[in-house]
């Protein structure tokens, strides 16, 4: 089938390979993944959510010049728009856009941990063990103040200790996550933490550091590829793509898309 035409959204008597809207609100992808379509010969709508997605789709003499929207599903209003455009303009090709990101939530609670170090390792098992289901972060120590780790703790709502040792001390603490570089700090938390405590420290705090961000990003992909099959399975949405996008990927995704919509035209 050739690829379909359509006149700009904006009235331009310019024909083009189609029109389509990008709703991200990241600038930084947006403008990327719309210098690959206008690469490519196509229109291009930007908007940063779902609400400016159904506000803009609709302003035009002919809203329906609109052929594709690609739109980020990781947020609520992304969701939003994908059901407004399958309600409102069935004909439309909807193509998901996901960084595969998905915190997993639950309300048990089995492992409570303390993380002894602020710097660039704290910082990682902070963002790491934040995302997993049945960990409790008790708390987070440093020395240094402005640590980035302490920061990024403040924001996520982590508990801040000033006096390290009382953290140790925690009698609930499960595991001790040793990130100082400190060779005193063993003996200290030796000294002071519960006889139910476990130590991570040094390459081993590494190691599973590697390992549990690995099991977090392919159960987090599992679930969210799970979730684009059902989409589209539901009709929800035609494909979707993955960040960063790929020129090559992305060409692929909107000439069959622009296919599909002209047969359901038919």
């Amino acid at each position: 089938m050739s690829t379909p035409k359509s006149s700009s959204f904006f009235g331009s008597t310019q024909t083009t390979n189609g029109c389509v809207m990008v709703v991200e609100d990241d600038p930084n992808i947006r403008n990327h993944v719309s210098k690959l379509l206008e690469k490519k010969g196509y229109d291009v709508i930007e908007v940063e959510n779902g609400t400016k997605a159904i506000e803009t789709i609709g302003s035009g003499e002919n809203p329906l010049v609109v052929d594709v929207v690609i739109a980020d599903i990781d947020k609520p209003k992304g969701m939003e728009a994908i059901n407004f455009l399958k309600k409102e303009y069935p004909r439309v090709s909807v193509i998901a856009l996901t960084g595969l990101e998905e915190k997993l939530k639950t309300t048990q609670v089995e492992t409570k941990v303390v993380i002894l170090g602020a710097g660039k390792g704290g910082s990682a098992f902070l963002d790491l063990l934040n995302h997993l289901p049945e960990v409790e972060i008790v708390g987070i120590a440093d020395k240094v103040a402005s640590a980035p780790g302490l920061i990024s703790a403040r924001q996520l709502g982590v508990p801040v200790w000033d006096n390290i040792i009382e953290l140790i001390a925690q009698e609930d603490v499960n595991l001790i996550v040793d990130v100082t570089g400190n060779p005193e700090m063993a003996q200290i938390i030796e000294k002071h933490k519960s006889d139910t405590a476990e130590i991570l420290s040094g390459t081993a705090s590494k190691l599973l550091w590697d390992v549990v961000r690995y099991e977090s990003q392919m159960q987090s992909h599992v679930l969210q590829t799970e979730k684009m099959s059902n989409l589209m399975k539901a009709g929800m949405i035609f494909d979707y793509l993955i960040k960063p996008v790929k020129e090559d990927k992305i060409n692929s995704v909107i000439i069959q898309a622009m296919d599909h919509r002209e047969i359901a035209k038919l």
